[in-house]
């Protein structure tokens, strides 16, 4: 038996149990946790396209330079509101709107790079979008093509995404009501039928 054919093409029965069925929330919840047999696989085939250079060590040196980085700006902007606040506008020596800017985008790339240290650290893999995902299985950031097979109740073409299963009706003050979603799962689902989804375990390869 072939073990890395094994570990690379993942099937899964009645997967959605992976995620449990404790819900806490304010207000109403609507679930949408439907897959259609206990005994139907969904399979897919992960293709690694690029092995990027980013361990769990240098995407940590990375986070912390960033964030070191933006103590500078952000002492800059609470400066510069300081003087402005005591009328001394001819002392700022910066626009407060390029350091409000350089703050926004280092911050951006703080959330980025500290999001791939959790999915390196977890070793898990993570939905993109147009069947791409990200996977830190191995210790470092991969960029996988999903191949996914035909959906297995109806035969139709599928896709691999963080599907919402579950959302809150909030009530506006003008009385109308919006659904926010509160839970997504990453799932293969059927562009034909979208009742017809697997949940997928992020966890799923196994380390050794």
């Amino acid at each position: 038996m072939d073990k890395s054919k094994n570990r690379n093409e993942n099937n899964f029965n009645d997967a959605m149990n992976f995620y449990g069925t404790t819900q806490i929330a304010t207000g109403d919840i609507i679930n949408n946790n439907n897959s259609d047999s206990s005994t139907i696989k969904a399979t897919y085939t992960p293709e690694p396209k690029w092995r990027s250079p980013f361990t769990l060590a240098v995407l940590t040196w990375i986070s912390f330079i960033i964030a070191v980085l933006g103590i500078f700006p952000l002492g800059k902007l609470v400066v510069n509101v300081w003087k402005l606040f005591k009328g001394n506008i001819q002392a700022i020596d910066f626009p407060t709107q390029t350091y409000l800017i350089i703050l926004t985008i280092l911050i951006f790339l703080f959330i980025l790079f500290f999001s791939l240290r959790r999915i390196v650290k977890k070793q898990i893999r993570v939905p993109l979008i147009l069947n791409y995902a990200i996977n830190g299985f191995g210790g470092c950031i991969v960029l996988e093509k999903i191949h996914i097979a035909k959906c297995p109740i109806c035969g139709g073409k599928m896709k691999y995404y963080n599907k919402p299963v579950e959302w809150r009706e909030v009530m506006h003050s003008d009385g109308s009501i919006k659904r926010e979603v509160i839970r997504k799962i990453p799932a293969l689902e059927c562009k034909r039928n979208h009742e017809h989804f697997f949940g997928v375990d992020p966890a799923e390869d196994k380390i050794k």
